[in-house]
């Protein structure tokens, strides 16, 4: 395979026609390839000639890496506003599929971008199957008839809605949209370098963010939290790592706060690992995603709030509280994070190593298989259907 790169310019590249093998072609397309949804694309490529929709120009500032996947095509697009900048566009998607007609198209979920419904209507004409990869509406309880409708109708429009976790299967069925269109593939991610639960000893005086430092990461709690297990005597330090749009202003907030370690963003898994093994737990104060699966990697249990709904995805939604990680409640502020710090610094040692071993076994879990073999497999489907 080649790694072709278009940046902003629609034409089709050179050749491609005559190059194109007699495996079926899938388009990927995200809003940016971060990370974690590199091993997805290497997945997808097992099976597929693979061409990826994403941006990739300007990601660091938002604490991504700008990550080229090897594929087919890399296609650079790029993400206009409309109407007062509540609805997206991305360039690109629907005249590439309308001119080649991929075999499948797996497509981002998410309903404010035109660009999905152009997709989802052009695939139903021309008969090629677009699958919508989403988070459902765990968020809305209940959802409200508008957003039930807009989603009825994306579910009806697509080949597959392939859901984040059960809890969004969930969320669909409660609005009718019907069981046979919606598959769960676990969201999750693959680490590296992962931490072995026989390395912990359940003494660690580190606590661990990992994510990036962004509106609703609530970091500040987490510090605040940490400052008053300090004050009572407690030895406890706070390791952040992640970058992103408020990391400057929080070190100037907080850079005279001798217990927190800031190491910005780093994306090299044994860097994160070696760094892990100084922290009895993880906490995401705020809302959390995919960084839980993250932690689980680490044997890390991970420390988030009880609210799915607040959350930025599913994923929260792994944690059993005190088997897997721990839970606090949303409402109860900084003195509500604190007290869970001060059972878990309570906890003798042995119960931790326990802990630590279920949130690694989590996370095998979720990789058997990975996230990009089950993606494939359901594409794979749709294509032989």
């Amino acid at each position: 395979m080649t790694n072709r790169i278009t940046s902003t310019e629609p034409g089709l590249c050179p050749g491609e026609c005559a190059t194109r093998t007699t495996r079926p072609t899938v388009f990927y397309v995200q809003p940016l390839i971060a990370r974690y949804r590199v091993e997805v694309v290497e997945s997808l490529n097992r099976l597929f000639n693979v061409k990826v929709f994403a941006r990739s120009e300007g990601v660091e500032a938002s604490g991504f890496s700008r990550e080229m996947p090897h594929c087919e095509e890399f296609v650079e697009t790029r993400i206009g506003r409309l109407l007062s900048r509540r609805i997206h566009m991305q360039s690109h998607v629907l005249r590439r599929i309308v001119v080649e007609r991929p075999d499948a198209v797996l497509i981002f979920a998410d309903v404010r971008y035109l660009s999905l419904w152009l997709a989802l209507v052009a695939g139903r004409v021309i008969g090629v199957p677009v699958l919508i990869h989403g988070q459902g509406l765990y968020r809305y309880k209940p959802a409200g008839l508008r957003r039930a409708i807009c989603y009825r109708l994306a579910v009806a429009l697509a080949t597959r809605y392939v859901c984040y976790t059960e809890a969004s299967r969930s969320s669909l069925e409660q609005i009718g949209c019907p069981p046979n269109k919606l598959v769960v593939a676990n969201n999750s991610l693959t680490v590296s370098h992962t931490v072995d639960p026989s390395t912990k000893t359940g003494s660690e005086d580190g606590v661990l963010f990992i994510g990036r430092l962004r509106e609703g990461s609530q970091v500040e709690r987490l510090i605040e939290a940490v400052g008053r297990l300090r004050a009572e005597g407690r030895n406890i330090t706070l390791h952040v790592v992640g970058g992103g749009e408020h990391g400057e202003r929080l070190k100037r907030d907080y850079g005279d706060r001798d217990y927190v370690v800031w190491y910005g963003a780093v994306f090299d898994d044994a860097e994160i690992a070696a760094i892990s093994q100084r922290c009895r737990v993880g906490c995401y104060p705020g809302a959390a995603g995919l960084s839980i699966v993250h932690l689980f990697a680490l044997s890390l249990p991970p420390v988030v709030h009880d609210h799915l709904p607040l959350h930025m995805g599913p994923e929260p939604g792994y944690v059993e509280n005190g088997r897997t990680g721990f839970v606090f409640p949303s409402d109860g502020g900084v003195e509500g994070l604190a007290d869970t710090l001060r059972h878990i610094w309570a906890l003798p040692p042995g119960a931790m190593r326990v802990t630590a071993e279920a949130a690694s076994a989590a996370y095998h879990e979720l990789n058997s298989p990975t996230l990009g073999r089950r993606l494939a497999e359901i594409v794979d489907a749709a294509v032989r259907a």
